[in-house]
């Protein structure tokens, strides 16, 4: 499995070790046998992002890759175009994955001497954590950017499918339509009015096309109100649960008698404004 894993990196190393200057350069062919490995093909060095279509792909590092000390290395996959940047700062080695048509980075950071020990001979001992870097290689930077790119891509052959469009994706700050007057909405939303045939209070606040009545004042003797003689055991005809238990209550009219069905109940006997002159000597 190990001898499978690293099928093609002999071969790679034999072909650069002649110019391996400094441990670095030891990584960025590590990483460029990753790459190719992949399906990744150089074309040459720079940072030039644009492609003229006559580039030639090759899975070998280009001529002068170490010639500086940091790296700029130019790659095509998918008929994209990559660039590899390699930092060198304080003893680690800074690598940058950089898709030019979007500008989508991945990058990982190393340290340079714990992670080269020699500059020549098997990858046991030049490498000897070979296998966690290949790991984090492949996931921190090959994969992040490649698997990016993938989903988008998914996402826009799903988008364009008209066999199976994708159903609109709801915005939570849209404000619903209004419904329409006498309409009903099947789907109960705190943003949506409440059903016509819902006797609640305010509705005639909220709702400039509600009939008349039903504001913020709750009127308890308001036609077809669904409620069992609410006279029956309470002075004044008040509904039940007005009068707490044991509370003093002053009945505002004779004990017994709540409002006729379909009629508005007479006003309370408001003896505090007395008409001018008017003198029933009830105080007497």
């Amino acid at each position: 499995m190990a001898t499978e894993a690293l099928f093609g990196w002999d071969l790679t190393f034999k072909t650069v070790e002649k110019d391996i200057k400094q441990k670095s350069d030891v990584i960025i062919a590590f990483i460029h046998w990753n790459l190719t490995k992949r399906g990744f093909r150089s074309i040459g060095i720079g940072d030039e992002r644009t492609l003229s279509g006559d580039e030639e792909k090759s899975e070998l590092l280009p001529t002068g890759w170490n010639d500086k000390e940091n790296y700029t290395l130019r790659y095509v996959y998918e008929d994209k175009l990559y660039i590899l940047h390699g930092l060198n700062s304080d003893g680690n080695l800074i690598v940058n994955l950089m898709r030019s048509e979007d500008l989508a980075v991945s990058n990982i950071a190393l340290k340079v001497e714990e992670s080269v020990k020699d500059m020549s001979g098997p990858i046991d001992k030049v490498l000897p954590g070979y296998k966690d870097l290949m790991f984090n290689v492949k996931r921190d930077l090959i994969d992040t950017i490649t698997t990016r790119s993938t989903s988008s891509a998914q996402t826009q052959t799903v988008g364009n499918n008209t066999n199976n469009p994708r159903p609109p994706i709801e915005d939570p700050l849209r404000i619903p339509p209004r419904p329409a007057p006498g309409v009903v909405p099947e789907n109960p939303n705190l943003w949506d009015l409440p059903p016509a045939n819902l006797r609640n209070v305010g509705r005639s606040d909220l709702d400039p096309f509600a009939p008349m009545g039903g504001g913020m004042l709750f009127n308890p003797f308001s036609p077809g109100r669904d409620i069992e003689n609410p006279g029956l055991g309470i002075p004044g005809g008040l509904p039940r649960g007005s009068v707490p238990p044991g509370a003093r209550f002053d009945p505002f009219g004779p004990p017994g008698v709540g409002p006729l069905p379909g009629r508005r109940p007479p006003p309370p006997d408001a003896d505090h404004l007395p008409p001018p002159g008017f003198n029933d000597n009830m105080f007497m």
